[in-house]
């Protein structure tokens, strides 16, 4: 009788336990194959088994240094679960202020736990190599006060620079890697032992996932010739109405390479000069093709270009400081457009690379390298 009792009791223990257990598990992520058929920001694309990115995230580019703080809990109180940052953004401070983020919304219960996050995070091109990379993420991870990175990916894949104090007169005598810390012909062979590091780190359970930012089709193809993971799962770019770099895009799609598309908002890096150029001095986001859209359709021009590029099946990282516009970017769910509307959409690209607006500083912004 005695031992009846003990064994009855174990269970009730082990049920009690495995209820709270589930009590305290993160809402899951679902996932949905196209990002125009995502209805919450929950909702996402399966990396691999049991990875799941959300379609829309919160980008963290240009909040500035000590600053990103109150608007990434303001973005994880609104409900966003996918935040987007990198090892450089404001002199290398963010990644600490994502973990400051994430560490105060678990105590203050706006998230459950760590896996209730999608993080992404990117390596920095001063740390290609294969022991700089593993180097590069250890200091991530530290920062970022977390055991594990959901996605990592290689930010660029181009070299570092010696100086940034680049003399135009010694590019144009030398060329565009007049300053590079490593010789165009060694670029192909380094970045491939970056993967390779980020291969073992994956291996290792210190990312979930890898992928790559900025690569061309060419530098994907040279990757694929030495890698023993592929694809990526994750290529991030600059892509939006004037530049939607569609080439890519079906690459990417064909290759089993989620696309994620970073300035869906025409970003930040455009000069008066570059939008005079482009629509006679308007910005994307009151040019009169995306303005007439939301008017038609009763949403702002933010939400019509994000609701663009998730109706082209890409991800999406939409960036701000303002918590009226958080909700707004993450309102993308309730209305489509019409193929008339994106045929409108579409007529505003401009011909090659012309429309390309971000890394306007970099020497070799334009990726024309092996």
């Amino acid at each position: 009788m005695l031992l009846s009792q003990i064994i009855v009791c174990c269970i009730i223990a082990i049920t009690s336990s495995l209820s709270m257990k589930r009590n305290i598990l993160p809402k899951s992520f679902r996932a949905v194959k196209n990002s125009s058929d995502a209805k919450t920001l929950r909702d996402g694309v399966e990396l691999s088994e049991g990875v799941i990115m959300p379609w829309v995230g919160f980008g963290t580019y240009r909040l500035g240094k000590d600053k990103a703080l109150t608007p990434i809990l303001e973005a994880l109180s609104k409900g966003y679960r996918c935040i987007d940052t990198a090892f450089i953004y404001a002199g290398e401070n963010t990644e600490k202020q994502v973990g400051e983020a994430i560490k105060t919304a678990i105590e203050r219960n706006i998230i459950e736990n760590r896996e209730d996050i999608f993080v992404i995070t990117k390596h920095w091109r001063k740390y290609h190599g294969y022991k700089e990379t593993l180097d590069c993420l250890n200091l991530s991870l530290n920062r970022l006060q977390l055991d594990f990175i959901d996605l990592y990916l290689i930010h660029w894949p181009g070299p570092a620079y010696s100086t940034m104090t680049r003399r135009k007169e010694v590019m144009e005598e030398q060329g565009p890697w007049a300053y590079a810390t490593v010789a165009e012909k060694d670029m192909v062979k380094l970045r491939s032992e970056t993967w390779r590091a980020m291969e073992d780190a994956l291996k290792q359970g210190k990312v979930k996932s890898i992928g790559v930012s900025n690569f061309t089709i060419r530098q994907l193809e040279n990757l694929k010739k030495t890698a023993k993971i592929w694809p990526p799962a994750v290529n991030q770019v600059e892509s939006h109405p004037l530049y939607p770099n569609n080439e890519l895009r079906e690459y990417c799609d064909k290759e089993g390479i989620v696309f994620q598309a970073y300035a869906a908002l025409g970003g930040q890096d455009g000069t008066k000069k570059k939008w005079k150029e482009l629509l006679n001095g308007e910005k994307l986001l009151s040019c009169a093709v995306v303005k007439e859209i939301g008017k038609d359709l009763n949403v702002s021009p933010a939400q019509v270009l994000l609701r663009y590029a998730l109706q082209r099946n890409c991800a999406i990282t939409p960036k701000t400081t303002s918590a009226e516009r958080m909700q707004e970017n993450s309102e993308l769910f309730h209305f489509e457009l019409s193929d008339h509307h994106m045929s409108r959409l579409n007529s505003l690209e401009v011909p090659g690379i012309a429309g390309r607006l971000c890394w306007r500083t970099d020497p070799l912004r334009m990726l024309e390298f092996e």
